[in-house]
């Protein structure tokens, strides 16, 4: 995986937006893709920016990103960041101290920015776009926060893995990813400030899927009333684990003053046997 992707960012395919990251995904992917961590190991974490799956493209500023992991339910200290500029991304490093499940997220802070009339994109909310550009006028001005869950070691007897982690906007899994096999039916909830988010577009692939066209995925579903959407995971490596990504993004209108609407992500990342 770390070979092929470097080789992507060398031929060019990885596009450099310098400044905006509105339009990005937030992905926490493993180091090493394996479903066998366990205590005692020292896990590379790696916080990804992209419209890729797994594949940098952009190293957003220190002060707009964060890296946790959540054991027991219960928020960590943040990790310590080292930017990869090779890759294009962040690292964390996270040492088990025993064998309880933990969540490793990856969270773009967010921020504002403005679409003008022209097609152009600036930085900032409305009337501070406006100012800075004078004779422009903005289209829409959007607030934006995104979120990455990674399950790192997943356990066939946690009780906790479907409990969420109390982000505006989530991918809940509501059948445990250690037990996720070829052609097991993975069945998530997402919540929008902790209620059913009804109707809403999720979508879901794997690794090595597609680096060549953003934005692609392998299946693509509605949630039902209950914010519930089932996949299955018809694809594997061999018999070694793979990482299922789980995607979804919700733009409404802003409670928020000088701003129109608020786009949130959300990513949850897990291996599958």
């Amino acid at each position: 995986m770390q070979n092929l992707k470097k080789v992507f960012c060398a031929a060019g395919l990885c596009l450099l937006v310098s400044g905006f990251v509105f339009a990005h995904e937030t992905f926490t992917i493993p180091g090493e893709t394996s479903a066998d961590y366990k205590a005692g190991d020292t896990a590379t974490i790696i916080g990804v920016s992209s419209h890729y799956f797994a594949v940098g493209e952009e190293i957003e500023p220190p002060e707009t990103v964060e890296m946790h992991v959540y054991k027991n339910g219960v928020k960590g200290a943040n990790l310590p960041l080292e930017p990869n500029r090779d890759r294009l991304w962040y690292e964390g490093k996270y040492r088990l101290s025993d064998d309880t499940p933990v969540i490793a997220v990856f969270r773009s802070i967010g921020g504002y920015y403005s679409i003008l009339t022209d097609g152009s994109y600036a930085d900032g909310k409305r009337s501070e776009v406006m100012a800075a550009n004078p004779g422009k006028s903005v289209q829409v001005s959007r607030y934006f926060t995104k979120w990455g869950k990674l399950y790192l070691n997943p356990n066939r007897n946690d009780k906790t893995f479907n409990q969420p982690l109390g982000h505006d906007f989530e991918i809940v899994p509501l059948n445990n990813p250690a037990d996720m096999r070829r052609n097991s039916r993975m069945a998530i909830r997402v919540l929008y400030k902790g209620q059913p988010w009804v109707n809403g577009e999720v979508k879901a692939s794997w690794d090595y899927y597609d680096y060549h066209t953003m934005d692609v995925w392998a299946h693509t579903a509605k949630t039902d009333a209950k914010g519930e959407v089932t996949f299955r995971l018809d694809h594997t490596n061999m018999g070694k684990p793979i990482l299922w990504i789980f995607q979804a993004g919700d733009l409404r209108k802003s409670s928020g003053a000088d701003v129109d609407e608020d786009n949130l992500k959300a990513t949850l990342v897990f291996a599958a046997k």
